[in-house]
């Protein structure tokens, strides 16, 4: 069978995405060398599978990755303890497929139509070529970790590290499923489910960071429980951003978590709002929910009510958590600035 055709790669990768300040500086710095093992690392893939691994990763022409945030900490910390960049590199590309593969399969749950402004895979080519193409990206990830050429003792860590950090997230993500339209529980069960479906991978990211300078297990624990609860910010601001951002900015539509009957932050803290938003949010829990003509109407009300006040304050507060934690890591001064930097910035965007 004649090979086919090699698919264009945007190298060295359509401009980052547009981000305020030192946030764009930081990203950008790092962002070549995630986008070349990227596009190295699809050199292995199937090529029945490749170009829909392509679309939905952001590596074709004209398409942009996305902020690639968690490789971008893992090279961070990496550079911060002083690792061999070549030891890194793999660890970034490795976590980052894990990531992409987690949001094909997010998108086929949560029904959303689009990922960073353009059709979801699973709308682009059926919801069987997306399941397809998120498997090959799982696998891809732990490939790339075995053919590095990493010290036996970095793989094997670095192996550990990233699977159980999956296997969390997985957990996490069918908590949330399994939430989604039941009735409405506490705040405490809520932190717990972000910790694993997100926090567990970015918590992940930053260890692998530490694993690639060969840092004392010690060192890896608190770079990865820094990294966690950066996740944890990360998702509650993801939270507040689906239901009071612009779809502009985020790329994807605003309110649908409230007319899935998702269990985000804003609707959770609405129950325990003034008893008009109270009584509303449960009516929006309950079997029929919330009628697409009524988001504005009720994003109007979550506001007015102050919920959109106090998802944020929660927000701050554990993007103060993670920064505290960031400040105890033994990374020379300049990463600890940047951390610090970017940190603050995962916890206040509005993309």
């Amino acid at each position: 069978m004649p090979a086919l055709p090699a698919l264009p790669l945007a190298l060295p990768a359509g401009e980052p995405p547009e981000l305020p300040g030192r946030a764009a500086e930081l990203l950008a710095r790092h962002h070549g060398r995630i986008v070349g093992g990227l596009a190295e690392a699809a050199e292995r893939l199937p090529e029945v599978v490749r170009e829909p691994v392509l679309y939905h990763c952001g590596l074709l022409p004209g398409a942009r990755l996305g902020k690639a945030v968690r490789p971008a900490l893992t090279l961070l910390v990496g550079d911060g303890l002083g690792a061999v960049a070549d030891q890194l590199v793999p660890l970034a590309v490795a976590i980052q497929l894990v990531h992409d593969f987690s949001l094909v399969h997010d998108d086929i749950v949560d029904e959303d139509q689009e990922r960073r402004g353009k059709p979801a895979l699973w709308v682009r080519d059926g919801v069987a070529t997306a399941l397809n193409a998120g498997d090959a990206l799982l696998t891809l990830a732990f490939r790339v970790i075995a053919d590095a050429a990493l010290p036996a003792p970095v793989t094997v860590r670095a192996t550990a590290v990233l699977s159980a950090a999956t296997l969390e997230m997985v957990a996490g993500q069918q908590t949330d499923i399994a939430a989604t339209g039941a009735p409405l529980g506490g705040l405490d069960p809520y932190l717990a489910m972000v910790g694993q479906k997100t926090g567990a991978l970015m918590g992940a990211a930053c260890a692998l960071g530490a694993v690639g300078a060969g840092a004392p297990p010690e060192v890896v624990d608190a770079c990865g429980e820094f990294g966690r609860t950066l996740g944890v910010a990360f998702q509650l601001r993801d939270d507040v951003l689906g239901v009071f951002g612009d779809s502009g900015e985020t790329g994807k539509p605003v309110g649908n978590d409230l007319l899935r009957r998702k269990l985000g932050l804003p609707l959770l803290l609405a129950q325990t709002g003034p008893p008009e938003v109270a009584a509303a949010a449960a009516s929006w829990a309950d079997p029929g929910g919330l009628a697409p003509q009524d988001v504005g109407s009720a994003i109007a009300l979550l506001r007015t009510g102050g919920v959109a006040a106090r998802c944020t304050a929660l927000t701050t507060t554990w993007t103060e958590r993670a920064l505290t934690a960031a400040a105890r890591l033994p990374l020379d001064d300049s990463a600890r600035a940047d951390l610090d930097t970017l940190g603050r910035w995962l916890g206040e965007r509005w993309a």
